[in-house]
């Protein structure tokens, strides 16, 4: 089971607070209650002082920081609060003075957990000068911030970012999560992000027009005690080449890993040793018949290379395949007939070769080809990156805000080949196989950086942490997650 939250413009959020029947004030309140929560909880988690400046805003932005200050001063907090202006909006003012009468100070100083309430969802364009500075300031503190519904100075839809914007530990998204959490520039600011609930009715949610999915809930395959390796998934992968022999064995350990019973793989040019628990296999035509007629998933092209043998094999075997299949890495050609319902794997390189686009577009116009492209062949997308998109026909990608830089290594896509093809072989559809592989990829990938930081992650150290990941998942709420 897949269970998902909606992600939004900022029109659309708008739209939607403005059919509910809720008072804004109780909004903010709650808004409020729940920014506070999540700042008690950073400081618990990180043994840090109750000492907390809000960066308050004129706008209801900065009005939901006040709330959560009143909030913060009930649980013992020293809260003081650092604004750069004197007016405001109504329910700003309303709860400045709130804060005012609970004894919150204001003070011109940077101290504690900073609380980013200067600009809100509504915010286009470029930042004034004053704000600039002080957000340049903010940065260059060292101080952890949480940030209110996005962090200030980030388009809410387009993640674009024009001269500078705050650059948050955490970002407490209101509602439903928007879209410029994810785009552009957008992601490399939003830290840890947690999305909080303030009362928004279920009927205005269930009228929300999505533009994108976040997983909320995901069910691991389930496991029967009397199985045996051929039901726990048989897979057959074929890559390997002799100038990238790791690729398509990286690919094959890692679909152990996540759960396949038994991994075959097939290479058309000498590949060296593999793993005792892989079997290896030089090109047979009837073997090969043999494997895939056996086998409940396949994957094709991690280290297959750009030779003239290789493109003439996917041309002719390719589109044999009936089974659920992953391609990857150079078998993602422009002109290759894929099997239906298979699973696509390119990063954003890969993506333009095989769209034929000589540059590439905005994030919202290369969206809109790779749904078409879905679309038309049936198949379902993983676009690699940061955050990773999967695109399945008629419907909005589904965003997978797991991993960490330190995945940006040679060979990290093998594994994540891999994974999916292992969850198709136990029984996932292909978009079930292809959001959760790429959760579990992206947890891996952060539990590993934990242990080894992000400036030492290997390929092989993905597929170390892959039980971590399973862990992390099982019975998770995946509202929260690291950015």
């Amino acid at each position: 089971m897949m269970d998902f939250l909606k992600v939004v413009s900022v029109s659309e959020m708008t739209r939607i607070e403005g059919l509910s029947r809720g008072s804004e004030e109780i909004f903010m309140g709650s808004a409020g209650r729940e920014v506070a929560r999540a700042v008690a909880e950073y400081v618990e988690g990180h043994g840090l002082a109750k000492q907390v400046t809000l960066l308050a805003g004129k706008g209801n932005n900065g009005g939901d920081a006040y709330a959560a200050g009143i909030f913060l001063l009930d649980a013992g907090f020293h809260v003081h609060a650092y604004s750069l202006y004197d007016e405001g909006s109504s329910l700003n003012c309303l709860y400045r003075e709130r804060f005012k009468k609970k004894g919150g100070q204001f003070v011109e100083r940077l101290e504690g957990v900073l609380v980013d309430g200067l600009l809100g969802t509504g915010f286009r364009g470029e930042i004034e000068t004053k704000l600039a500075s002080f957000i340049a300031e903010i940065n260059e503190s060292g101080l952890p911030v949480i940030s209110i519904d996005i962090p200030s100075g980030v388009n809410g839809t387009t993640g674009e970012v024009l001269g500078i914007a705050v650059i948050a530990d955490e970002t407490v998204t209101l509602g439903l999560p928007k879209m410029g959490l994810f785009l552009r520039d957008g992601w490399n600011h939003v830290g840890n992000l947690r999305v909080a609930d303030f009362g928004l009715p279920q009927e205005s949610i269930d009228a929300a027009e999505p533009l994108a999915y976040l997983p909320k809930h995901l069910d691991l395959p389930r496991i029967v005690r009397n199985r045996h390796k051929y039901q726990a998934g048989y897979v057959v992968g074929m890559g390997g080449s002799k100038e990238m022999p790791g690729s398509v064995k990286l690919a094959g350990l890692a679909a152990l890993k996540a759960g396949a019973g038994i991994v075959r793989l097939f290479h058309l040019e000498e590949i060296g040793p593999v793993a005792n628990e892989l079997i290896s296999v030089d090109w047979d035509a009837k073997e090969w018949k043999r494997g895939v007629e056996k086998a409940q998933a396949i994957f094709v092209g991690p280290g297959i290379g750009k030779s003239r043998k290789m493109r003439a094999w996917l041309k002719k075997y390719l589109k044999t395949i009936k089974q659920h299949c992953v391609i990857d890495a150079d078998a993602l050609l422009p002109g290759l007939s894929f099997p239906k319902k298979a699973v696509l794997t390119p990063h954003k390189g890969e993506v333009l070769r095989l769209l034929e686009l000589s540059e590439a577009p905005g994030d919202e116009e290369l969206f809109a080809k790779v749904i078409l492209f879905c679309n038309r062949n049936d198949l379902v997308l993983v676009l690699k990156g940061a955050p990773t998109f999967v695109f399945a026909p008629h419907r909005g990608p589904v965003i997978i805000p797991y991993g960490d830089p330190g995945m940006a290594t040679a060979g990290s896509g093998d594994v994540l080949t891999g994974v999916i093809s292992a969850l198709l072989a136990q029984g996932c559809s292909a978009l079930q196989a292809s959001v959760l592989g790429a959760a579990l990829h992206g947890i891996a990938g952060e539990w590993a950086a934990r242990e080894k930081t992000s400036y030492s992650i290997t390929a092989s150290d993905l597929i170390e942490f892959l039980p971590s990941a399973f862990h992390s998942l099982l019975d998770s709420d995946m509202t929260q997650t690291n950015g």
